[in-house]
């Protein structure tokens, strides 16, 4: 419960021996497993999702781990109700980045369901899917259903998906992070993770200042008729095959 190694570990040895057939085969015994549960107080939220993206890992590029949550993280790791000071805060920060990070470099998504009225710090565990790709959604008991039905219905295309779009050198990129760009502002690189049909991202550019161009001495620039651009998404297809797509 408490040691990050051993939980990744058990995590891929589990689904090597129990994630060999096909849900229509074993849908009794999921069942069974799963009505037999009882809630007893102590929420080992944070051990429990570490153990499933490993096992996710296992699995098939573009797998899928959904939490859904109705109550704070409470004994091993991750546990939130331990958390006072600022260290733990930030080590508590750390510990679910780190599982999201997991989950990006093995193609997995996770998505995170809480319910209303209930507290579990979404604002931690939405770190997760920050890092990976997944979603973060709020619903009410009565909704439950469809909202996973809609989680489900959108699989994962291609994952370790990255970006780079490449300006003229008389742009520059607006309003983006220092740490995405490169080339005096003319090249940004952004990490995906895993991608759906629905993900889509978005920049905003605009021509360099006059002093720039002044210095760039550049008599091309007086002389445009175009601006080109250029995009570079490289990835990982289900297949396991890695592919780069270039768009000029």
């Amino acid at each position: 419960m408490n040691s990050f190694d051993f939980l990744v570990e058990n995590g891929r040895k589990e689904a090597k021996a129990k994630l060999q057939g096909k849900v229509k085969d074993t849908k009794a015994d999921l069942q069974k497993q799963l009505m037999s549960i009882e809630e007893t107080g102590p929420t080992a939220l944070g051990p429990a999702l570490l153990t499933a993206v490993a096992m996710a890992a296992e699995g098939a590029p573009g797998s899928t781990v959904v939490l859904c949550t109705d109550g704070l993280a409470n004994i091993g790791l991750g546990a939130m109700d331990e958390a006072h000071s600022e260290a733990q805060v930030e080590a508590l920060d750390a510990f679910y980045a780190q599982i999201g990070i997991l989950a990006k470099e093995n193609g997995v998504t996770v998505n995170i369901v809480s319910i209303e009225g209930e507290e579990c710090n979404l604002d931690t565990l939405s770190k997760i899917a920050e890092v990976c790709g997944g979603n973060v959604e709020r619903v009410a008991p009565v909704q439950l259903t469809q909202n996973f039905s809609n989680i489900l219905s959108t699989p994962v295309i291609a994952s370790k998906v990255q970006v780079t779009v490449k300006l003229h050198k008389g742009l520059e990129f607006r309003n983006e992070e220092q740490a995405y760009l490169k080339d005096n502002g003319t090249t940004m690189m952004r990490e995906l993770g895993n991608v759906t049909e629905e993900t889509e991202i978005t920049f905003e550019y605009r021509l360099k200042s006059i002093k720039e161009l002044i210095q760039m001495e550049d008599v091309e620039l007086t002389q445009l008729t175009a601006l080109p651009f250029q995009a570079q998404i490289t990835y990982t297809a289900l297949n396991g095959a890695r592919c780069v797509r270039v768009i000029s």
